[in-house]
């Protein structure tokens, strides 16, 4: 009896502990630029499961993304490295809708991991409209890199594969703002 009531108490507690929010579609670039997220326009679907390797302040984490965008709407769900489900995020261009499950204070908020991912995935031509007057995103044959509007690189996105019309998926994703560095390993199912 006592196992059942101990079942019983963790499963309410990690009811309890999902929560919804609904935010504007709003992500940081740096720690004083802050953006509306483009529209996720991608003329093609994506779908593509990855697990990323987090180097922060000297620590390093894992965490394992589903990511599926079709017919404009971008759905991120973030599990720990062991499965079990930390995050669900849905953009649809206008709003935000992110779950969260369980908080892991040493990986980066769901809004981050989606901004990063849709730096990484959407075209120049969807960011354009949306970054700060004399920034620039910059594409080139296995790289992508942000900078600001004094020439510093705030970003830097390498590829395997060299520039196409198909979304490109990334390996390494380095924000030098934030000190962070996500090496990203395909899990493809194929």
């Amino acid at each position: 009896m006592r196992r059942y009531l101990m079942i019983i108490t963790v499963l309410l507690a990690m009811l309890i502990s999902a929560c919804s929010s609904q935010s504007q579609t709003k992500a940081w670039l740096t720690k004083g630029t802050r953006i509306n997220l483009p529209q996720p326009n991608i003329q093609q679907s994506y779908h593509d499961q990855q697990l990323l390797k987090f180097n922060y302040n000297g620590q390093e984490n894992s965490l394992i993304t589903l990511i599926d965008v079709d017919q404009n709407q971008l759905k991120v769900i973030g599990l720990s490295a062991l499965g079990i489900r930390l995050f669900e995020i849905n953009y649809n261009g206008k709003t935000i809708n992110t779950k969260h499950n369980i908080f892991v204070k040493e990986l980066p908020a769901p809004e981050q991991v989606l901004s990063d991912i849709m730096l990484s995935i959407l075209p120049i031509k969807n960011w354009q409209a949306v970054l700060p007057t004399g920034w620039q995103l910059i594409d080139s044959e296995q790289k992508r890199t942000l900078l600001n509007d004094k020439q510093e690189t705030i970003v830097e996105i390498t590829y395997t594969e060299k520039q196409s019309q198909q979304i490109r998926k990334p390996n390494r994703i380095k924000h030098n703002i934030f000190g962070y560095e996500i090496t990203i390993q395909r899990m493809d199912t194929k």
